[in-house]
């Protein structure tokens, strides 16, 4: 299957599909899962085939995800986990190893403990490192891949690097004032970073204003970590390696990655659409819910994307 991409330019070309959504409450199980003399917190809704859902970051959780991935519990088993470090895992010391090796290895403990012969992978922004990087090194446990919103595959652009200067001026001036706080350690400072951040990366501000942002909890030390890591990053030289069937999600207005470079996955791998919605920023998932999920139901059942009647195929 030819890489391609899509506009999609309204919901209405998924209407149609009503008919896949159930209103049966999930069931739910929570727990903590050992992986490499760690352990990681995880959360199961719903029964069926797995779909592995990675959270953004580095440093984030797995909370946010809850509200856009929940509705697909009704046609398979959604599977959350905070990666290592993160949200409800167990903290690391500094003095123990992370890396996006320790992730993937993460992944693939978390896979045998929950004893999962396949499963088909969800990855939001920093989380299609990990989702790739596992597909190639355990393909064979890897049946489609789904990336929402992914960090730039390429080398950081100087150009789209410091996402700060795009930030309205008011978190521009809280995180000035972070920053020149001499009594404030690089993990306080990088914490407002990043809680000033997430809010503004949403295009529809009413999606934004449901989320209890103070709620969500942060590692910013392990986004301190791994940061240099990422600074050098580039996937794009091996994405012809991924051979499942891939969908790239694009918020067209997501600020926190060129437009470009998240449709350049599509072009990079094998078997790849992407589409992009038009109405959201970073969360596709929650700035067009009902859209997204229709699509996401559509390809884990296809392993292929519809032809949408308002779509336009990007050349």
């Amino acid at each position: 299957m030819k890489a391609r991409t899509l506009f999609c330019l309204s919901a209405v070309a998924l209407c149609g599909l009503a008919w896949l959504v159930s209103c049966s409450p999930p069931d739910v199980r929570m727990g903590m899962a050992p992986a490499d003399s760690i352990k990681l917190s995880y959360r199961i809704v719903g029964k069926g085939k797995p779909l592995v859902v990675i959270h953004d970051g580095p440093g984030y959780e797995k909370s946010m995800l809850y509200k856009g991935f929940d509705d697909l519990s009704s046609q398979m088993r959604v599977i959350y986990y905070d990666q290592r470090g993160c949200g409800r895992s167990e903290p690391i010391a500094p003095t123990v190893s992370l890396s996006v090796e320790d992730n993937v290895r993460d992944l693939e403990d978390l896979r045998r403990y929950l004893r999962l012969r396949k499963m088909s992978l969800a990855a939001h922004g920093w989380g299609a490192v990990i989702a790739l990087e596992y597909a190639r090194a355990y393909p064979k446990h890897v049946e489609s891949i789904i990336l929402i919103a992914p960090m730039s595959p390429f080398a950081p652009d100087p150009e789209f690097e410091n996402v700060i200067e795009k930030l309205p001026p008011e978190s521009r001036e809280r995180i000035a004032v972070a920053l020149e706080d001499p009594t404030a350690s690089m993990v306080e400072r990088r914490e407002t970073i990043m809680r000033e951040i997430l809010p503004s990366l949403f295009f529809r501000k009413e999606a934004a204003e449901e989320i209890k942002f103070d709620m969500v909890k942060l590692a910013p030390d392990v986004n301190l970590r791994l940061g240099p890591d990422i600074k050098t990053l580039d996937l794009f030289t091996v994405l012809g390696e991924v051979t499942q069937p891939a969908l790239v999600i694009v918020g067209r207005h997501d600020i926190s990655s060129p437009l470009r470079d998240q449709i350049a996955y599509a072009d990079g791998m094998k078997q790849a659409d992407a589409v992009v919605f038009n109405g959201s920023g970073h969360f596709p998932f929650l700035e067009e819910n009902s859209f997204f999920l229709n699509l996401v139901r559509v390809f884990l059942r296809d392993r292929s994307v519809p032809t949408l009647a308002s779509a336009v195929r990007i050349p």
